[in-house]
């Protein structure tokens, strides 16, 4: 029998004397369920997990706001998934899974970093280490350039730099995406990688490409990985941009849409916009949990 089928029939099973017909009749209607979606599309409810996202930026004791949370909060976040049996899993996990080729635990859950903080790995990583947690740090290029040669380290203000991304990745608990490489900005005619008003499909194809690539080489340049997960600065893309990026071999894109993700094992169509949660460090552990139904 098939194993996570088996799960399935084993949990509805679970019915005391009392209400054996009631009981019987659920383990009957959840076995045709099971049986029925496994022969018309050869997977079922069985194979599919509730994944949420949550995005975080800065960890820092300053400045606490919609965009960086204290360590403290973070501490308390990580501590409140372990109890409730959350596993932290990679991007990359997710992909393997939605292409029949690995498995994922019963209760996953995603942690992304946006922007690439040197407090990532000055607070979050080790943070990580204590619960067991995994990181997926979405790195802007430039910043981590700029980064290049300066002795005097912040966890308020800098930025990783590429001997930190070399370290991280190195220690098991962080991968990387691409986060543009210096299109993280306002200004200039555009929105994140939003195609700019006039500009030709052909041009914003390849400013997107060069972009994009310019940030993948030097991270691959850090660490060895070459990113195969991308993430919109600010949310914001235009209709060509997903297609754009799969030709450059992009399988996940990580959006600042709110919600929880279904990935189905063997079905790849949900990585294309993958719905995260943003963590402001306004919000208390438990109220931010219960808010997103964690």
């Amino acid at each position: 029998m098939h194993a996570r089928r088996a799960v399935c029939i084993r949990r509805v099973a679970l019915y005391n004397t009392n209400g054996m017909k009631k009981g019987l009749c659920l383990v009957m209607t959840t076995l045709f369920l099971c049986l029925s979606g496994f022969a018309s599309s050869g997977k079922s409810d069985c194979d599919a997990r509730r994944v949420p996202v949550l995005m975080y930026h800065s960890v820092c004791r300053t400045n606490v706001g919609e965009y960086v949370a204290s360590p403290e909060t973070l501490r308390a976040d990580f501590r409140y998934l372990r109890e409730k049996g959350y596993t932290a899993v990679f991007v990359r996990d997710i992909i393997e899974y939605c292409d029949g080729k690995g498995e994922l635990p019963e209760k996953p859950i995603v942690i992304t970093f946006d922007d690439g903080f040197y407090n990532n790995a000055f607070y979050a990583e080790k943070i990580a280490a204590e619960y067991g947690m995994k990181m997926t740090v979405s790195v802007v290029g430039s910043y981590v350039q700029k980064e290049d040669g300066v002795r005097k380290r912040s966890p308020v203000y800098s930025y990783l730099n590429r001997e930190e991304i070399g370290e991280l990745y190195r220690g098991g608990r962080v991968e990387f995406a691409n986060h543009t490489y210096d299109l993280h900005k306002i200004n200039g005619g555009h929105k994140g990688v939003r195609r700019k008003s006039g500009e030709s499909p052909a041009d914003y194809e390849a400013r997107l490409v060069a972009d994009s690539e310019k940030c993948r080489k030097l991270v691959q340049d850090a660490c060895g990985y070459r990113m195969n997960v991308f993430a919109y600065p600010f949310g914001c893309y235009s209709k060509d941009t997903g297609k754009i990026l799969a030709k450059l071999g992009y399988r996940a894109i990580l959006t600042c849409q709110g919600g929880i993700n279904t990935f189905r094992k063997g079905d790849a169509s949900k990585l294309s916009e993958i719905m995260r949660y943003n963590r402001s460090g306004r919000t208390d552990t438990e109220t931010f949990f219960r808010k997103i139904g964690v």
